[in-house]
């Protein structure tokens, strides 16, 4: 008797897709937007509004109750910059105006505004929704921290960030998760410089942690001590991160110049290393008996 059901692969596809006639699921690139992510998006989004959409008593036309009057009320005036005078009360004008940000915006105005939306108290529910439907749709982002669409270049990447937040959520690392969150942010926002500085600052919160001196050298050294981290790959930490144990301690040699020339590439693999990088030095210190 055969094991293997022979159908299985037809059961994740469309008859299209698994007659040909179709083009398989494919990962999104970075910065690409699909009718199918724009599609998935709008009903979560519409569903969420059409369910908030209410007649007031002796009312003609529909309003919509908080949390979205609060929300497209504050985006008018603090997103967008216009007149609060002139928000448009009826419901049905606020969808078609949200509407055309998934019809025809790119990716920077679809994921500006669902960030602008998931950083101000939205519907419950809304922010694991959007995060299903980023991963349905195959999209290079994802939501961190129900308040932050971040986009990643693999799945790999995407788990090390995931993990690296679940080993920071106690206590004695809210330092390190706070500066990774801000690093996550300022990736969404293509503030690459900036995003490399709060990766390697979550490093350093780690090794401030490790050893009182601040000093990633000293944290490192320490744990080799106690470890068998190879002295190769400990002198290839330090030069990753652009770290020197001199007198004038920890410097950033690729941002010291305000000028620095990185780009998303840069910055999605600091931040991706980083967040390894975090979890490697945790559950080293751990084994070596230096966190409790």
């Amino acid at each position: 008797m055969q094991d293997n059901d022979p159908w299985e692969d037809r059961k994740s596809l469309t008859f299209e897709q698994a007659e040909g006639a179709a083009s398989l699921p494919q990962q999104l690139q970075l910065k690409e937007v699909s009718s199918k992510l724009r599609a998935v998006l709008w009903r979560i989004v519409h569903d969420s509004l059409s369910r908030h959409r209410k007649f007031a008593i002796n009312a003609r036309r529909p309003h919509l109750i908080d949390p979205w009057d609060r929300i497209l009320r504050s985006a008018h005036t603090f997103r967008d910059h216009r007149m609060i005078d002139e928000y448009e009360e009826h419901a049905d004008t606020q969808i078609s105006k949200v509407k055309q940000i998934f019809s025809n915006g790119d990716y920077l105005e679809i994921f500006g505004w669902l960030q602008y939306v998931l950083r101000n108290n939205p519907p419950h529910g809304f922010a694991n929704a959007i995060d299903t439907a980023l991963n349905y749709c195959h999209a290079a982002y994802r939501v961190f921290d129900h308040t932050t669409i971040v986009p990643f270049s693999s799945e790999e990447e995407l788990h090390s960030i995931e993990k690296a937040f679940a080993e920071l959520a106690t206590k004695e690392f809210q330092g390190a998760r706070a500066h990774l969150k801000k690093s996550l942010s300022l990736l969404s926002e293509g503030n690459n410089a900036d995003n490399i500085r709060e990766s390697i600052h979550a490093v350093e919160s780690i090794a401030r942690t490790l050893d009182n001196s601040g000093k990633f050298s000293r944290a490192l050294a320490c744990i080799s001590n106690k470890t068998n981290i190879h002295r190769s790959m400990e002198a290839g930490f330090k030069s990753l991160y652009g770290y020197t144990s001199d007198e004038n301690g920890i410097r950033h040699p690729l941002l010291d110049d305000d000028e620095a020339s990185v780009d998303e590439t840069d910055a999605l693999f600091m931040i991706g290393a980083c967040a390894s990088f975090v979890t490697y030095l945790i559950n080293k210190s751990r084994a070596a008996g230096l966190l409790d």
